[in-house]
């Protein structure tokens, strides 16, 4: 059995991953915590093989976790799970000794086999991940964010700058409230937003929706 803790700040989240990861014979959650500070004292004192960590989190960001965290000698192997693709965030975590990074739009087979994998000791990167660590080796300039929206990203748009929630857009779109979350983070990144309301506020000046 793998021993496992799941940290994230977002409930709906956890209790998604919780769901999908409890399908699996030879996966044991330990506990679920949401915030920094827990998600370090939660690995010290139950010792899981294995932390799924977010970075952004309360109290302590997942790196500042995986950085007290390395400099305790903890055994546990952690992945970092992230809705940001970014270089810096790639490197940093690599060198603050994360086994694993891993974006939340992946599907539940790809994370189930980055756990295995990094449970077994060797190293699990996403694709995103990968190319964001050879650009860092290669010295390659950071790309432009894109923020090219695709056509089921700009009805999904529409509907949260008209106020509908996660499951109202799900039934009006017949799409899971899971695949409505993916696409509101995919949008923010896109756009840059960090809240609905600045969301919403770009989308119109940018003309993205009327």
């Amino acid at each position: 059995m793998i021993k496992l803790v799941l940290a994230d700040d977002h409930r709906l989240m956890q209790d998604g991953l919780k769901s999908r990861l409890e399908r699996e014979d030879n996966l044991n959650i330990l506990a679920c915590v949401g915030t920094g500070n827990e998600a370090f004292e939660s690995t010290l004192a139950l010792k899981p093989d294995v932390l799924l960590l977010d970075i952004n989190m309360p109290n302590l960001n997942g790196i500042e976790v995986l950085e007290k965290l390395s400099g305790s000698k903890s055994d546990t192997a952690v992945i970092m799970l992230s809705m940001h693709d970014s270089r810096d965030y790639v490197v940093r975590s690599v060198k603050a000794g994360a086994k694993g990074y891993v974006l939340k739009d992946v599907g539940s087979e790809e994370l189930v086999m980055a756990i295995n994998q990094v449970a077994q000791g060797r190293s699990y990167l996403c694709p995103q991940a990968s190319d964001r660590l050879l650009e860092q080796i290669n010295d390659v300039p950071d790309q432009p964010r894109d923020d090219n929206l695709s056509k089921r990203e700009c009805d999904v748009l529409k509907a949260i700058v008209s106020g509908a929630c996660n499951r109202e857009i799900a039934d009006t779109l017949h799409i899971s409230v899971r695949t409505v979350e993916t696409h509101r983070l995919r949008i923010k990144k896109k756009l840059g937003a960090t809240s609905t309301a600045m969301l919403v506020k770009l989308a119109l000046d940018k003309g993205l929706v009327h």
